[in-house]
């Protein structure tokens, strides 16, 4: 079986996003609180790294383009975080 490293990119991609922005209004479900943003960071990173590995494996197919194309994402996740807080 062969191991689709962008598939599980883009699933990682979207659950690590849900879950860091949670904590931001409209969404602001606040069951993890602060540490909730970091997780959902880190599970957000994983998901980039998959799609590196899935580039660089030259996998078939156009999902991986959409996975690195959610580096923006993660620039636009840190400069509003950088706004709110003040500080990263």
């Amino acid at each position: 079986m062969e191991r689709k490293f962008s598939t599980f990119s883009i699933i990682l991609i979207v659950i690590g996003v849900f879950v860091a922005y949670m904590a931001f209004p409209p969404i602001n479900i606040d069951f993890l609180g602060w540490w909730g943003i970091f997780i959902g960071f880190g599970i957000y990173l994983t998901g980039l790294v998959l799609g590196i590995v899935a580039f660089f494996k030259k996998e078939k197919g156009f999902m991986k383009y959409i996975s690195l194309l959610s580096i923006s994402l993660g620039v636009l996740f840190i400069t509003f975080l950088y706004a709110i807080v003040g500080s990263v």
